[in-house]
């Protein structure tokens, strides 16, 4: 006996004359139902048969909007990435980055993360299922997306090190640091611990505390020391010339 799936399509969205959905409000409505089922049972807990139930339409009709599951998987991230603002994240940076705001780069990027993570649990429980099953929309989702973000902050990084503003470490690495405290936290709030028993702060507060760390770790001293004199309002001291006898 097959499982029964309840709906999932959004009632809300306009219909067609005669009470029948659209084109674009079917494919959207097959997107959501594929992301909502592959995120609780995985790629290999449901079949198409399953997703056009919960959609309300015919199987083949799931096949004539996705000819293959390729095409299906690719609109399924291209779907999430437009809804969770991925598409060129790196647009949301682009003036900090012409003034070389370092806060505010990676402040803006961390909480426009945060947010997204926030408002949409379904995509991360997707991504999880994809890494663990091995499916090919990991790889997908890294070459499209992850790549693009550590190439992005690897060369904003680099161009601040020929500045002498941030330490020489390798750049990925920063990378990497930066996104991973992100996730983790998001991680705990979304699936380990939503009720936030262990920590409870904002996204805000969480942003900019991460960027902070972050900062403090990959900041030139001798940069930095100038910049703490400067918002103190305190000078250097002035060497006092010797005084004869």
């Amino acid at each position: 006996m097959s499982k029964q799936v309840s709906p999932l399509v959004n009632e809300s969205l306009p219909l067609a004359a005669g009470g029948r959905m659209a084109g674009e409000e079917r494919r959207l409505s097959i997107l959501r139902a594929a992301v909502a089922l592959f995120s609780q049972r995985g790629f290999r807990g449901a079949t198409t048969k399953e997703i056009a139930q919960a959609a309300g339409i015919s199987e083949a009709m799931v096949f004539r909007h996705f000819a293959t599951k390729e095409e299906l998987f690719a609109a399924i991230l291209d779907h999430k990435a437009c809804a969770e603002g991925l598409e060129d994240p790196c647009e949301l940076v682009a003036d900090a980055v012409r003034r070389k705001d370092d806060q505010a780069v990676f402040q803006t990027l961390a909480l426009t993360a945060l947010q997204h993570h926030e408002k949409d649990t379904e995509f991360i429980r997707l991504l999880l299922h994809a890494a663990l099953e091995a499916h090919q929309l990991t790889e997908m989702f890294w070459d499209k997306y992850v790549l693009r973000i550590y190439e992005f902050l690897s060369n904003y990084i680099r161009e601040r090190q020929r500045d002498r503003a941030f330490r020489d470490v390798e750049p990925r690495v920063v990378v990497r640091a930066f996104i991973g405290m992100i996730m983790h936290h998001s991680l705990n709030n979304s699936l380990w611990d939503p009720k936030r028993r262990l920590l409870n702060i904002t996204n805000e507060r969480a942003a900019r505390e991460f960027t902070e760390i972050l900062l403090k770790g990959i900041t030139n001293p001798a940069k930095q020391s100038k910049v703490n004199r400067r918002s103190s309002g305190h000078q250097a001291p002035s060497k006092k010339k010797k005084q004869r006898k």
